[in-house]
């Protein structure tokens, strides 16, 4: 079966590039060509079955990538979004993770990246790429706080935020384990893990696990 993916990108050529790359491989299909985020969700509305995956372009007229993203991870929970954009701004791949994406790649990766990313995120729900990683740890060490939600002082009180069992889940969620793996691995119920994700989500105010990646990172909870 097809893996179906939608692109929104408000630059028509952009758009046709990236999808006669991603058709070269055989088992993609584009499904949806937006051009901006309300474009997107119109479209989304009238298709059936939704595609799995969004490509999302951020800086979009009428409706752009972050308003888009977080009205599709409200609305739309089961499609898996993947900004791609060129900027490698801290304060951007931060806010578009916020927003509920689920992966960040610059627009210049190539297509294998994409579309390893594209299968790591059906797989796991989640992918970070090296080089995003590396621009949190350059915004890190110039200070730059990674989630507008969190007090720049939370590093030093993250053992009195969270339990230790919580801690240990976000370490083990910074591998490539499945929730049902790290279950196993803590020697809990997969309910008991679906109660870890859950609180560490709302005490964090965070809505993906590639967010949660980034946030173990920035604060020193595991190595990049």
């Amino acid at each position: 079966m097809l893996i179906q993916i939608a692109l929104a990108d408000d630059h028509h050529l952009v758009r046709g590039g990236i999808k006669l790359q991603l058709e070269k491989f055989p088992e993609f299909e584009v499904v949806i060509e937006a051009k901006n985020g309300k474009d997107l969700i119109q479209q989304l509305e009238k298709i059936n079955p939704l595609p799995q995956i969004i490509l999302m372009d951020i800086s979009m007229p009428i409706m752009n990538g972050f308003e888009a993203t977080v009205y599709i991870s409200n609305n739309f929970p089961e499609i898996k979004v993947i900004a791609l954009s060129v900027s490698d701004d801290m304060a951007t791949i931060s806010k578009m993770i916020e927003s509920g994406a689920n992966a960040y790649l610059l627009k210049d990766s190539t297509p294998v990246l994409v579309k390893n990313t594209i299968l790591e995120v059906l797989k796991k729900g989640f992918y970070y790429d090296q080089r995003v990683i590396e621009s949190m740890m350059k915004g890190k060490e110039k200070g730059i706080h990674l989630f507008h939600s969190f007090d720049k002082s939370i590093g030093n009180e993250i053992n009195l935020l969270l339990s230790d069992r919580e801690i240990e889940f976000i370490r083990n969620c910074c591998s490539e384990l499945t929730y049902k793996q790290i279950a196993e691995l803590m020697q809990v119920t997969f309910r008991t893990v679906d109660g870890y994700r859950d609180s560490v989500f709302t005490k964090l105010d965070i809505k993906s696990r590639t967010g949660l990646v980034l946030f173990a990172v920035h604060h020193g909870l595991v190595n990049p």
